[in-house]
């Protein structure tokens, strides 16, 4: 079975995941800026007037910087 993809705005994405509102402090301008600069998939949606963003890109996203913050933590002998 295929499953559907499902693209949410902006604000949805911080309302869904609010966790990286609190713990990176994304906003919801930020997730339009990373889908500006293909970090995230999706489209712009002119009949809607926003920016729709695939929301398995952004559980990517979010693996990858979590990824990051554990490789930069100092580790002790």
């Amino acid at each position: 079975m295929v499953k559907k993809i499902e693209f949410l705005t902006p604000t949805e994405v911080i309302e869904r995941y609010p966790e990286v509102a609190q713990q990176f402090g994304w906003t919801a301008r930020d997730i339009g800026s990373f889908l500006k600069s293909k970090l995230l998939q999706g489209h712009f949606s002119p009949s809607m007037r926003k920016s729709l963003v695939n929301e398995a890109s952004v559980i990517k996203l979010i693996a990858y910087a979590n990824e990051q913050i554990e490789n930069q933590k100092v580790k002790f002998h």
